[in-house]
């Protein structure tokens, strides 16, 4: 990994990869722009998401999860979006969406998968808190949980698709105790996090989502959006509950993001007791996002 040509070589390949990645599912794509409008209604998502089964069949199962803890069953999209909200319904498409863009057929790779999801849906409902706690928007927080979910796409992306050498690189964060930004920025020429936004930007994410998943660490100078402040505290904080072979080496969370939250000790005990039972949530939900 610390052969000069190699670096670049694989630079290349990332840079290729990028190019040649799959875009999302049209329904996904159509479903996310249509909810950007106003005057969006049930019918026509429903209708969209008509061209996709398979989609309304995942989206299902995981409304109908012990998570949401419904008191009936939901048997179809306009139900699932008159309980959920059409925000919410649009953010699980869009999860189902990456999910798929991005998988594996290795069994190893998969395992790795597993471990990357239970942190990422743990980072999902603490950005979540971080949003009730600041008492923000109803519709922020349901986008605050996705972009906590979705946060290191780009490291899904690496792990998925050159996975042997960015074990090498999560190695090198750890055995530096060097954060692990730092190293895929010397040896990748880039980070996950700018992966994460330029996938985000192919995809046509909405840039508020796409904005927590390119700046959520470290945080950029100048002034920081509340929903990125959620995304940079809720990485940190989950970080502590993932194993390091997965997430690196983690750097410190940025003074800003604590003068901005405000949390006594005791407040930071409960977020980070909330965030560690989230983890078990994660196996749940993210199987059948994934199944």
């Amino acid at each position: 990994m610390n052969n000069g040509s190699g670096n670049f070589l694989l630079r290349r390949y990332v840079e290729k990869a990028m190019v040649d990645l799959p875009a999302l599912p049209t329904v996904v794509m159509q479903v996310v722009q249509a909810t950007e409008k106003p005057t969006v209604t049930t019918n026509e998502i429903e209708n969209l998401l008509a061209a996709d089964a398979a989609i309304i069949t995942k989206l299902l199962k995981v409304v109908n999860s012990a998570y949401f803890g419904l008191p009936r069953q939901v048997v179809n999209i306009n139900q699932a979006i008159a309980i959920l909200g059409m925000h919410q319904v649009r953010n699980l498409v869009m999860s189902i969406g990456v999910l798929n863009a991005l998988t594996s057929t290795s069994p190893r790779i998969l395992e790795i998968q597993r471990e990357f999801w239970q942190q990422s849906f743990a980072a999902g409902s603490c950005a979540q808190q971080i949003a009730e706690a600041k008492d923000m928007k109803k519709k922020d927080r349901e986008m605050i949980f996705i972009g906590g979910l979705l946060h290191d796409v780009g490291r899904l992306f690496l792990v998925t698709l050159f996975n042997l050498p960015y074990q090498e690189v999560l190695k090198e964060s750890i055995a530096k105790n060097e954060p692990l930004e730092s190293v895929e920025a010397r040896i990748l020429g880039t980070t996950h996090c700018e992966l994460g936004g330029i996938l985000a930007e192919k995809w046509n994410f909405p840039p508020a989502l796409t904005d927590m998943i390119r700046y959520h660490y470290p945080l950029p100078d100048g002034q920081v959006t509340d929903d990125v402040m959620c995304a940079h505290i809720a990485d940190c904080i989950a970080n502590k509950f993932a194993d390091p072979s997965v997430v690196g080496f983690s750097g410190p969370m940025d003074e800003r993001a604590k003068a901005w939250i405000g949390f006594r000790d005791e407040q930071w005990k409960v977020l980070e007791d909330n965030t560690a039972a989230q983890v078990q949530h994660a196996k749940e939900m993210l199987g059948m996002l994934a199944a």
